[in-house]
């Protein structure tokens, strides 16, 4: 009996010390990989993100278009036999013409034409910056996301810490007399409880992982360890002034009027088909036994037939270009009303912030401790002290959520805003409203 305990008990020291030995390893491999900071993640993402890949891409094609709108016809050389006294003889032919052909275009074609791929690659490169600016945004919300679940584990933690202290003072007490084993039965239902919103703190933490590793494509096996929390930028602003100031400057607002031009040229485009076309030939001649003469061409195209495709090109042309008036006008209408929505919820947050700093906190961690000892005096009684420590916990996570309300705000208002990405430092190195804290 006694050799089968020694057994188990060496078993058990066993798989204690091996937990040990992998909680120590995991640690200290965790110490040697490299934080990640906010910044950071957004250039991995700038490098990375596949939008971002797509769109310049689509900036170096729409400049390969420019190219291609510019080009001259390619000349024609042609051979011509005439009077030849067999087909498979052509060079017993009495008449020889070698001619070059070349085709030229009404001179006013080819410059609308590059004027369109011009305005169209100045609306890829503004659809860059816009993704760029989106994706910047989104991988800020990720971040901020993570940071809140990673405070919030955290802050789990500590009261974990606090509950356990209680836990022993309540064990003391029950010990000695003071107290019952009601009171310790429900202080085990809390430390339960407790460890249940952990494990659930931790899961949403996993998920938020991975949203952040796929939104910045990085290998997925790369732990990441946060050295950025949230920003604490308070604001003071004029919302109407703000908002024309930022809709002034929005890529939304640019790509639409960018979009109206685009529109006009390809009108401009559109009209030259009721223009001519020409061709321009030199032909070298021999006519008998004479040789080396010389024979000029020029011929012209008669569009004739311009109630069918070329007015049908600028009826669609006129259409498209007063659609894209119409864009423009609701997109403005659009991108002020966004703005201006999250402007407000951004003060609503910072208001909701300040509230928090300026009281609640405090009182919460003062409660705590005067419970604690009011509890000891049997002042109150262990159902009062654990809705006290429940207290304290909801403050602690609602003012970890203003915080993160916050930070998602000012993230929100940069997208909606979708101002040309300048600095690094977004909205908060960009623009005078803003005061450091």
């Amino acid at each position: 009996m006694k050799t089968f305990f020694y057994q188990a008990c060496l078993r058990a020291f066993g798989r204690r010390a091996g937990l040990l030995f992998l909680v120590g390893l995991f640690s200290a491999s965790a110490q040697t990989q490299e934080g990640l900071s906010l910044s950071a993640a957004i250039d991995i993402a700038m490098h990375n993100n596949p939008s971002i890949q797509i769109a310049r891409k689509e900036v170096e094609a729409a400049g390969a278009r420019i190219m291609q709108a510019g080009r001259i016809p390619t000349p024609e050389l042609a051979i011509n036999w005439n009077e030849s006294p067999s087909i498979i003889k052509p060079g017993n032919a009495n008449e020889r013409d070698i001619s070059v052909i070349q085709s030229v275009e009404f001179p006013t074609k080819r410059s609308n034409r590059i004027d369109v791929a011009s305005a169209d690659k100045e609306l890829a490169q503004l659809r860059l910056d816009r993704t760029i600016l989106l994706v910047t945004s989104h991988v800020k919300r990720s971040y901020y996301d993570l940071v809140l679940s990673l405070k919030i584990a955290e802050n789990l933690d500590k009261q974990l810490v606090l509950l356990k202290d209680f836990q022993q003072i309540l064990t003391a007490r029950y010990q000695a007399g003071a107290s019952s084993y009601l009171d310790v039965v429900r202080a085990k239902v809390e430390l339960t409880r407790l460890r249940n919103d952990i494990i659930e703190a931790q899961r949403a933490k996993q998920v938020r992982v991975r949203r952040l590793i796929l939104l910045i494509d990085r290998i997925p096996e790369q732990a990441i360890l946060l050295t950025d929390s949230f920003p604490i930028v308070l604001t003071s602003v004029n919302i109407d002034s703000l908002t024309n100031s930022f809709a002034e400057r929005s890529i939304a607002a640019r790509i639409a009027q960018l979009n109206v031009l685009r529109q006009e040229q390809s009108l401009s485009l559109a009209k030259t088909t009721y223009f001519p076309d020409f061709q321009i030939g030199v032909a070298n001649q021999r006519r008998g036994d004479i040789t080396n003469l010389w024979g000029i061409e020029l011929k012209a195209s008669l569009p004739l037939w311009f109630w069918k495709e070329p007015e049908g090109l600028v009826q669609e042309g006129k259409a498209v270009s007063d659609i894209a008036v119409l864009n423009q006008k609701a997109i403005e209408l659009q991108v002020r009303a966004s703005i201006r929505s999250a402007i407000e919820l951004l003060a609503a947050a910072e208001a909701q912030l300040s509230s928090f700093d300026r009281s609640l906190l405090s009182d919460a961690d003062d409660i705590v401790s005067t419970a604690v000892n009011q509890y000891q005096n049997n002042q109150i009684d262990v159902l009062n002290l654990l809705d006290i420590y429940r207290t304290h916990r909801t403050t602690r996570l609602e003012y970890l959520r203003a915080l993160h309300n916050y930070a998602v705000a000012f993230a929100e208002l940069e997208a909606a805003a979708e101002l040309p990405r300048q600095t690094e430092g977004g909205l908060a190195s960009d623009n005078s409203f803003l005061t450091g804290d």
